[in-house]
């Protein structure tokens, strides 16, 4: 690898959150990207945009020019949210993912979450943005929310625990609170919670709650 490519390894994200944008913050992204003559441009596992290849110098004008769409994140919140177009955009859709979505990048807590969380949100059954891998998963059914705890799809992968079934959007996200809340008490050593759950169990986390 010569030392021109080695230089040009650093990329800028703006802030699309869910994958969400109006068609006009499209165009002046756009105008950007040509602007500075991008060399590759990505959607990430997180629904965000990726700008790759400029060198340190274009980075820094870039962040000037995008600092618009820097992604606004909650004090001490959740890493990202996924979500599926859901009930209004989606005929499978029986939840408004993005609704719910939106309401849970609002999260924070008093201390920083001692691990990335990272919560998928799917409007229906088909769970398009794979819920049972996520640390917070949640998928709609007819008759409410289901929640998921403790996925990842990572190098050890792990099917997270379903929690409660058959939630409104009030209820699902104290109960995200809720499972997030014993999560930070009881982190010991700080790890993802998929690890978490493999020590703590779920029967404890159920326990907790009703304490």
């Amino acid at each position: 690898m010569d030392s021109e490519t080695l230089q040009k390894t650093y990329a800028i994200v703006p802030g699309l959150n869910m994958g969400l944008f109006a068609p006009q913050d499209l165009e002046t992204i756009l105008q950007v990207i040509n602007k500075y003559d991008v060399p590759a441009t990505k959607i990430t596992s997180a629904q965000r945009l990726a700008l790759l290849g400029m060198t340190e110098e274009e980075l820094a004008a870039l962040q000037t020019e995008l600092k618009g769409y820097t992604r606004k994140t909650a004090v001490n919140g959740v890493h990202y949210v996924q979500a599926c177009p859901g009930l209004k955009w989606c005929k499978y859709g029986v939840g408004e993912s993005l609704t719910l979505g939106k309401k849970l990048e609002e999260l924070s807590f008093a201390e920083p979450l001692k691990a990335k969380v990272k919560v998928g949100v799917s409007g229906c059954r088909m769970c398009c943005t794979e819920p049972y891998l996520r640390d917070v998963g949640i998928f709609a059914t007819k008759k409410g929310w289901t929640l998921i705890f403790g996925g990842n799809g990572g190098g050890r992968p792990r099917i997270g625990d379903i929690i409660a079934k058959n939630l409104s959007d009030e209820e699902v996200l104290a109960l995200v609170k809720k499972c997030l809340s014993v999560y930070q008490e009881n982190n010991k050593p700080p790890s993802r919670t998929a690890r978490f759950m493999e020590r703590f169990g779920v029967d404890a986390l159920k326990a907790k709650f009703l304490e």
